[in-house]
């Protein structure tokens, strides 16, 4: 009985100590070991205290990091750092976030100082690994840094031997605070050179950038690659390691339609005046990407050779090439009938047409530097048709020739307001519309950047003066392209033509009489003037021979 009363007293303080609260369960549990429970149970709830400060620490520490990498004084000790980092003399960021782990960048500026590798640097949709307390504490492991879009302008060189080395610590030093593995650029535009001579660039390519043990290693794919006369050739690709005693382009392929430009192995050591050698290898690459842009229309065709390559991205030459063209049967060189003798010859020969003369077979050597060219042993032929011997130089105007085409250009206009174009010739004309159109583009330009507020070094933000430097780039090529307009030819061929050429007018057979060595017709050809002047006295002397 009485231990029937005793379970039934033992379940019931059992179910009322359940129903006490958790301190006093463990107590009660430990009061059978005596003094020992006892402190057993206040160690243990000191431990308990202990664990529950520790978690309002770490909860009170993370809410001050996220806080603290949200503030403005955060972005602005990462801003220098960055800036630090690449040795720039200004920076600034927008759109600065981090979530789940990643930092992102909306944009970001960049000017450059004398000690950088870049002049000028904006970048927009900055992305890569950002940890907890990376920018806090520690090394910060960024992994692969991925760029939406990227614009570069490159130093050229240095002003003297310290600042190259100064150029070439801020580019392949090391950060302690911050490793990058890869840099992903999805959309690279990368120019370099400080005139026409020098002036080159790879334009809307994408990009990886890797880090070796001494260097970088940069692999491009699809884009554009320009520089002189080699112009808008697309990129198939190209692999340049770099380190600090220069560049060497491991993979160097490029194209425009069917043809094909290869400069793998070139070399660019590094220093005041990075010095450039290596060969091109160009298989029957169109003239356009060639020439100069007022050619277009005078010469058309495909060309081959291994050309030289030699100059310096800092120097008054620039870079130049030098190589022989053979034709062999797989390219052909077109002379077209903008050329006045041309005109001439198909006006009095009515047999043939010399409206379009097709060179394929000869050859000749070219040389570009300074801004010219020179053709030398000139020996082409063009079937039975025509044959062309001699030399030219292309070479800038001089100041005063230059004056002279300006106030010739402004005769040009008034002629053609007073009679409503009729006195100007087509080539005037189309030269004209060039000029025309290029004016209301600047004008519009100039009409947005003032509706926007960005003034041309008056705007306090460095993403409106980065953005009016690059359209002055811009204006800069378009400028450039009408310059070639201005350049001027000289030299002196001997051409040949069929012996019948001029039975129709027996004066100009008289002038110009049949060889009898060869049975054909020569003629000498003085070229003196802009490229829309050569052989126009010429094709002058012929007209007023034929007319009598």
């Amino acid at each position: 009985m009485e231990s029937e009363q005793s379970q039934n007293f033992n379940e019931r303080l059992s179910q009322w100590v359940s129903n006490q609260g958790f301190w006093f369960q463990i107590r009660y549990s430990m009061t059978g070991s005596g003094s020992t429970g006892t402190a057993m149970f206040h160690l243990l709830r000191m431990g308990f205290r202990l664990l529950i400060f520790l978690l309002i620490v770490a909860a009170g520490g993370w809410i001050y990091v996220v806080k603290m990498t949200q503030s403005e004084k955060f972005q602005d000790g990462l801003k220098g750092r960055l800036k630090s980092g690449l040795a720039a003399s200004e920076m600034e960021l927008k759109k600065f976030s981090r979530s789940q782990g990643e930092l992102s960048i909306g944009r970001l500026a960049s000017q450059g100082g004398k000690e950088t590798f870049f002049t000028s640097l904006e970048a927009s949709g900055i992305r890569c690994k950002m940890g907890f307390l990376d920018g806090v504490y520690g090394t910060w492991d960024a992994g692969t840094v991925s760029i939406a879009k990227l614009d570069m302008e490159l130093r050229a060189g240095a002003d003297d031997a310290d600042s190259a080395k100064m150029l070439s610590k801020s580019l392949f030093s090391k950060s302690a605070d911050v490793v990058v593995d890869v840099l992903e650029v999805a959309d690279a535009s990368l120019r370099w050179g400080y005139s026409d001579r020098t002036k080159g660039g790879i334009e809307n390519s994408m990009l990886k950038v890797q880090r070796l043990e001494n260097g970088l290693k940069l692999s491009f794919r699809g884009g554009t690659f320009s520089q002189n006369w080699l112009r808008k050739l697309e990129i198939v690709e190209l692999v340049i390691n770099c380190d600090p005693d220069g560049m060497t382009f491991e993979k160097a392929q490029l194209r425009s339609g069917p043809g094909t430009v290869d400069f793998s192995g070139l070399k660019v050591v590094g220093g005041e005046r990075p010095s450039v050698s290596g060969v091109a290898k160009i298989r029957k690459l169109g003239v356009e990407n060639m020439v100069p842009a007022a050619l277009k229309g005078f010469i058309d065709g495909s060309l081959s050779g291994d050309f030289r390559v030699s100059g310096s991205t800092n120097s008054a030459e620039g870079i130049g090439f030098e190589g022989r063209v053979d034709l062999d049967g797989q390219d052909t060189l077109t002379l077209g009938q903008r050329i006045h003798l041309l005109q001439s010859l198909s006006m009095v020969d009515y047999v043939r047409n010399y409206h379009r003369v097709d060179f394929r077979e000869g050859s000749f050597n070219v040389k570009t530097s300074g801004g010219g060219m020179k053709l030398t042993d000139v020996n082409l032929k063009a079937d039975d048709l025509f044959t062309l011997q001699g030399d030219m130089t292309v070479r800038l105007p001089t100041p005063e020739e230059s004056r002279a085409s300006m106030e010739a250009d402004a005769m040009v206009g008034s002629r053609s307001r007073s009679h409503n174009g009729d006195d100007v010739t087509p080539a005037d004309a189309a030269g004209k519309a060039k000029d025309t159109d290029f004016t209301l583009r600047n004008a519009g330009r100039e009409t947005k950047r003032s509706k926007e507020g960005i003034v041309l070094g008056g705007s306090d933000s460095l993403f409106d003066r980065l953005g009016s430097e690059l359209e002055s780039r811009q204006l800069q090529v378009e400028a450039s392209e009408r310059a070639s307009r201005t350049l001027r030819y000289e030299g002196l061929f001997r051409i040949t033509i069929p012996a019948d050429a001029f039975e129709a007018a027996p004066k100009m057979a008289k002038v110009f009489p049949v060889d009898e060595r060869t049975g054909r017709i020569p003629m000498m050809v003085p070229i003196e003037g802009s490229i829309y002047e050569i052989t126009f006295s010429q094709a002058k002397e012929m007209s007023e021979l034929k007319s009598r």
